[in-house]
Formats: C-alpha cells, structure tokens, sequence
C-alpha cells in the first residue's frame, strides 16, 4: 500500500526567501503504526495542526533526504536529474533514491482534483475472489480519497472502520491466491517445468522516451511506471541501471 501522508507545498519569492507548508492527512497518518510509521521528522504531529509553516527554513523531512548545498558532487546530481540550482523538494520528487531511514518519499502531487469523491458501485461483490477489486479501493482509501457508492461513503469520519474491514478481506484472499500460486509452482518444479520468474523484458526505444521525459520532469514516476506497464519500485530499480549503464 501507498500512504498518502500529506502535502508539502513550497514558495519562493524574488528576494530569495522561501516557504514551506507541511498540511498533514490526519485520516490516513491513523491507519498506520510502528514500525510501519514512526511519524515524520521534525513535525509534532501530536499538536495536530492543519499546517505547518517553514518560513526560511527547511523543514527536517526534506534536509535529511536531499544533498547540501556544499556537497562536492551537488552539480552533478542537478544535472543528472535536469535541475539548473538546488530545489532540495524538487530534487526529492525527480530522484529514485531511497533514504534509508524510514519509508517516506516525496512524488508530485496529481494534477487531478484530490477533493472531488470517488463514486463505485456497490461492495456486495467483496470477498469472493475480488482481491483486485478490494485493492482499488484500498488504495484509494489509503490516498485520502473520498469515496461514494450505492448506499455508502468513505470519508476521514470512517476512514478507519473500512480500511480495517477491507484490508483483512484483502489479506485473507492474497493468502489464498498465494498458497494456490505456491503449489502451482512446487508441482511444476516436481515435474521439472518451472523455470523461475524470468526478468520483463521493455521496449529500449520505450524506454529511453519514457526516461528522458521522466528526467525533465514533465511525468512523474507514478506515470512513467504506468506507461512502461511496471510498479514503481520495478521502474525505479530500471531508471537506476538506464543512468548507469543504458536500457536492458
């Protein structure tokens, strides 16, 4: 699952000075626990402020993660992501590395409307081999979504209460789905057929578009995934050997 945790809003103005509005989704923060979540970094979420404000200052979350302004190699690492200064938030969002830290990371807010509700059908469906179904709206639930359907709505007033009652659906019909998987393999594997899962193979002249435009910044890693028919760990383990070493 993906957690959409927030949003980080940055300004800077003429003069040199700069903004940063941390707005915390207070709804989607309550459907995680440690060691999932441990909180975010130089934010009390416990005051449960709508925002908070960092004037001329960055906040924690994004100086642990991004490079300092000194560091020797900093030009070449604008570079490497089509940055001509240091924007340590942009930097955030066009990098596939991963601080080590915790499991926070930065991506470019959707340019859909995030306010406007969802509408589903119904969940009469639910819990008979519909774990795709369950995960779509898992997922939505997790992004902070609001969502309408016959005769329900899932908002921050029950966001919890769902998520509770659809992710043990979910949990219980994957556990199926991967102990049939699992004997399909031991059985193919006695039988001397099972090869193990082979590396997808994607279009290098795909590839290298999707690339230069994902290193512009004019699509974010969520689309370039999207395009390329992969997660987004899968791509950003890609994007990582097209840097190094070309498309394979």
């Amino acid at each position: 699952m993906e957690y959409h945790l927030g949003t980080i809003g940055y300004t800077e103005y003429e003069d040199g000075s700069f903004r940063y509005v941390i707005a915390p989704n207070y709804s989607v923060i309550a459907l995680l626990h440690p060691p999932l979540f441990q909180g975010i970094p130089g934010v009390n979420l416990d005051l449960h402020r709508k925002e908070y404000v960092r004037e001329n200052r960055t906040p924690v979350f994004v100086s642990e993660r991004a490079p300092a302004e000194n560091r020797e190699d900093v030009r070449e690492l604008l570079d490497m992501h089509g940055l001509e200064y240091l924007n340590r938030l942009e930097w955030l969002i066009r990098t596939p590395t991963r601080y080590s830290g915790d499991n926070l990371y930065v991506i470019r807010a959707e340019e859909a409307d995030l306010n406007a509700p969802v509408f589903v059908g119904d969940l009469s469906g639910l819990g008979a081999r519909s774990s795709q179904a369950t995960k779509a709206l898992l997922d939505m639930i997790c992004r902070g979504r609001v969502i309408q359907g016959e005769g329900f709505s899932i908002d921050d007033s029950n966001r919890a209460e769902y998520f509770a009652i659809l992710h043990a659906l979910y949990a219980k019909e994957k556990s199926f789905i991967d102990k049939q998987r699992q004997a399909g393999i031991e059985r193919a594997s006695a039988e001397g057929k099972y090869q193990g899962r082979q590396r997808r193979r994607l279009d290098e002249i795909v590839f290298a578009d999707v690339m230069e435009r994902y290193d512009a910044a004019t699509i974010n890693a969520e689309q370039a995934a999207r395009e390329l028919g992969v997660s987004r760990a899968t791509f950003f383990r890609r994007s990582k050997e097209f840097h190094e070493s070309g498309p394979r």
